[in-house]
């Protein structure tokens, strides 16, 4: 009896000590999730704001349907207080479908280098309701970033570190 209890020793640092990598991988993977979901969050009120104030905005330009090159300025502008970055860093597509016909789109520089995807306005032209044979527009906003992974620079993959997160927010206009 005494022979085995001495062969023993240490047996239980060695699985407290498994147990407790178990336990700091699963609080790490929690915290990364939670991390990605926070800032899925944040591009999901940005992106319903912007689509909302390009709803509003042909209240306010006396009826000026058709996006121009002024709006994706001022819209990157609103995206980047929102987000709290630059307005260069913003990754924003922005598009208007009119008559479920006319679709104007504008994307920045850094929604095309992230490669977002996003289903376009073009697909959803069955969204846009009909009253009285006016064809209401709709505005589309495509937020998206790209987020670091903690978990898997944890376990050594440098590979896949990095995740792009989208948003889009689809609004009928007035």
């Amino acid at each position: 009896m005494m022979k085995i209890r001495s062969r023993q020793k240490g047996v239980f640092a060695i699985e407290l000590f498994f147990v407790l990598i178990a336990l700091i991988s699963i609080f790490y993977f929690m915290t990364d999730i939670s991390d990605k979901l926070l800032a899925r969050a944040q591009l999901d009120r940005g992106s319903f704001a912007l689509a909302n104030i390009l709803k509003e905005r042909s209240r306010y330009y006396d009826e000026r349907l058709p996006l121009n090159a002024s709006d994706e300025t001022d819209m990157q502008t609103l995206a980047s207080r929102l987000l709290d970055t630059t307005p260069g860093s913003v990754a924003i597509k922005i598009e208007a479908l009119h008559n479920k016909a006319t679709l104007n789109a504008f994307e920045s520089n850094e929604y095309k280098n992230l490669g977002c995807e996003a289903a376009g306005l073009d697909t959803k032209s069955e969204l846009a309701p009909v009253e009285n044979g006016v064809i209401f527009s709709l505005y589309q906003v495509t937020l998206c970033q790209q987020e670091n992974s903690w978990f898997t620079q944890l376990w050594g993959n440098s590979g896949a570190s990095t995740m792009t997160i989208t948003s889009s927010s689809v609004v009928v206009g007035r």
